[in-house]
């Protein structure tokens, strides 16, 4: 019964939400209700689960665990944000969170956004036995020189008259470096389609195809809910 009431419910819900993609209606706005209602829910238990196992149950094991009191009182001062005359008590676990995240992030972006790029990028341009290795490598370097050469928009050799070797070379740079973008950006825009069109695939196949009755009910409410939505509108 349990699994039956959860099928029913995902096919419904399912339905109801892809139904805005045609209009507005009461039915999506009950499914993004009972969903935002339900994840809030979920995620409380959540944090409420984590904080008992990372913190109480791991103080209740002797006193050399005693110290995780300090981020739990930290915690806590968020709470104080809800106070007008105690507010000023919140900025110090604000302060406290924002400067972990800070020297986390400075500690682990220059090696994953600068170093661990640059090392990529470093490739050997002739790889012995293998061609479509070594143009590949070349493509990939001069893709990276020209999309760092086109965004140095503070400097562009200027020649007076006939374009010297240094301009022209620029320019090339500029122009792989446009191409290689384009490319680039395509790649990822088809594959962000391709995904969210695999996810349909499987949410087809995985919740609505069987429960083909709850599917096939969910639309005719659904389509009752737009029709009345047009109707109101009008």
């Amino acid at each position: 019964m349990i699994e039956l009431i959860g099928g029913w419910l995902a096919a419904v819900m399912i339905v109801w939400i892809y139904s805005f993609v045609y209009k507005d209606n009461v039915l999506y706005r009950l499914a993004e209700h009972l969903f935002v209602g339900t994840a809030a829910g979920y995620s409380i238990a959540l944090s409420l689960d984590s904080l008992n196992r990372t913190a109480f149950g791991q103080m209740v094991k002797g006193v050399e665990y005693w110290h995780l009191i300090i981020p739990i009182l930290l915690g806590l001062t968020f709470f104080f944000k809800y106070s007008k005359k105690y507010y000023w008590v919140a900025r110090y676990g604000v302060g406290v969170n924002v400067a972990v995240g800070a020297a986390l992030a400075l500690r682990a972006a220059p090696m994953a956004n600068i170093i661990k790029q640059i090392n990529a990028a470093v490739l050997p341009l002739w790889v012995a036995g293998d061609p479509l290795k070594t143009f590949n490598n070349w493509l990939m370097i001069l893709i990276t020189l020209g999309g760092l050469t086109y965004f140095i928009f503070t400097f562009f050799p200027k020649t007076e008259g006939k374009a010297g070797p240094v301009r022209i070379a620029y320019k090339a740079l500029v122009t792989i470096g446009i191409y290689g973008m384009m490319v680039g950006f395509g790649y990822l825009f088809a594959n962000t389609i391709m995904t969210r069109v695999g996810f349909l695939i499987g949410i087809i196949l995985q919740y609505l195809q069987p429960r083909f009755d709850a599917t096939l009910v969910a639309m005719i409410l659904a389509i009752i809910a737009i029709a009345f939505a047009v109707l109101k509108k009008k």
